[in-house]
């Protein structure tokens, strides 16, 4: 098959014609910077108008807010952080001590300790015959 190649573009000429085509290329561009700042100041009022509906509906639930709740988990997720950046701890080898240290269901008086696997004697069954066989 033939295809036919597009013909060069034409130059914008420096009079009239490429003076509107800077303006309205100017103009695309202001037009594209106002829509991203009317959605950023959108976003942001939304925000606001759910953090005040989680405080007053705090009040008459007398539940914490939700903004009070998150607030309290990223303070306790960087002391936590800025904690183990200075004082690290020893890292388990099993996967529910891991777990159990990542939630903070143990603390460092009650953790969960490792345990290594040991081989533990069969007892001898008394009339000979082991349960299960």
């Amino acid at each position: 098959m033939f295809f036919h190649s597009l013909p060069p573009p034409a130059p914008v000429s420096g009079g009239a014609d490429g003076l509107l085509a800077r303006v309205l290329g100017a103009l695309v561009w202001l037009m594209l910077a106002a829509l991203g700042a009317v959605f950023a100041l959108s976003l942001l009022i939304w925000l606001v108008v759910m953090v005040v509906v989680s405080l007053v509906g705090s009040l008459f639930t007398g539940r914490p807010a939700t903004v009070t709740l998150l607030w309290r988990r990223y303070r306790d997720m960087t002391r936590e952080v800025t904690r183990s950046r200075w004082s690290p701890s020893p890292a388990s080898s099993t996967p529910r001590a891991d777990a159990a240290q990542a939630t903070g269901a143990a603390s460092a008086q009650t953790s969960v300790q490792d345990v290594s696997w040991r081989e533990v004697p069969a007892a001898p069954a008394a009339d000979g015959d082991a349960p299960g066989r």
